[in-house]
């Protein structure tokens, strides 16, 4: 659509100023100047736009064709054959040079589209909010509208292009890119449902690798092999205490045995001394006795100890394991 008016308008311009060289032509204009400028047109008229470029860039060189009419058909025609960084440069000639001009706003809109197409974004989004603020009754005003959100959509600022988008589907639905408009404004939504989905995701993984250390700390903890370990040593220490428990009934019963027998010993001597009369005197019962009895209550005190201290020790091992 844009290109088709470019071509219109270049055409009635290049067929203005050929009647003029060719009235005026006499007065001393530049015979080279004027035939670069008539074929730079016809090739513009024809869609040659190589061809345009080369011979209107020949024709401006000259100072009688050096107008605001002939720059604007070489930007048009450098738009066309896709030299970007050549009309962005006639552009900013231009928009210093011919401020009065009728196509100053085309020219302003066609900078900021250049710094789009050049990905620019962030000096395309200032000139063509320029052009909008100046230009709101302009034909070129919503297209401005979707550069301006093409170039923040580019720039992966989606939530200030969104309601650009809207905008320009919402107040201007003859708009030539309303289409494209609706489209973006599907694609940022799909974006932020993906962009929520691998959030959930990420906090899912998290927490799922939260879960699996901690089970695998547990495993740790109470590993089958641990567990079967400490179960031995469990029953090992029970085996010992009853071995203990044993011992100390064993040198119990001897001990009740010892003190039975020193008492048989001390009722018989008491006996005969009160049957027969004699004169005994009252001495300590056997030594040997006594001290076998002394000796056996010791070994069952310590063996009584070392049970109680085996049972501790073990007892703190387990909780520790």
């Amino acid at each position: 659509m844009i290109s088709r008016k470019i071509a219109v308008i270049a055409v009635s311009l290049g067929l203005s100023l050929f009647s003029a060289s060719a009235l005026f032509g006499a007065a001393g204009t530049s015979g080279s100047g004027t035939a670069a400028f008539i074929e730079g047109c016809r090739a513009y008229s024809e869609g040659d736009w190589t061809t345009a470029v080369f011979m209107l860039k020949k024709a401006v060189a000259y100072p009688e064709n050096s107008t605001a009419d002939s720059y604007f058909m070489l930007i048009s025609s450098e738009i066309n054959a896709g030299q970007n960084k050549s009309a962005l440069d006639d552009c900013d000639f231009y928009l210093e040079n011919y401020k009065k001009s009728v196509y100053y706003p085309r020219v302003q809109f066609y900078k900021g589209k250049l710094l789009y197409s050049l990905a620019e974004y962030d000096n395309a989004i200032i000139t063509l909010s320029d052009f909008c603020h100046q230009n709101e009754s302009s034909d070129l005003y919503p297209l401005a509208l979707f550069y301006i959100a093409e170039s923040l959509y580019a720039g992966y600022r989606y939530n200030e292009a969104r309601p650009v988008y809207e905008r320009i589907v919402e107040q201007y639905p003859d708009c030539s890119k309303k289409p494209d408009a609706q489209f973006k404004i599907e694609a940022i939504i799909q974006r932020q449902r993906e962009e929520k989905l691998l959030y959930l995701l990420k906090q899912t993984g998290e927490e799922y690798l939260s879960a699996k250390e901690d089970y695998e700390r547990q495993l740790r903890m109470f590993n089958p092999e641990a567990v079967s370990q400490t179960r031995q040593k469990l029953n090992e220490s029970q085996q010992q205490n009853a071995d203990l428990q044993r011992q100390v009934r064993d040198l119990e019963g001897q001990l009740e045995m010892l003190k039975g027998s020193k008492a048989y010993s001390a009722s018989s001597y008491n006996s005969v001394s009160n049957a027969e009369g004699v004169d005994v005197p009252n001495a300590e019962p056997f030594n040997e006795t006594r001290d076998q009895v002394r000796l056996l209550r010791k070994k069952a005190i310590d063996a009584q100890r070392a049970l109680t201290a085996q049972s501790q020790q073990e007892a703190e091992e387990f909780v520790e394991e």
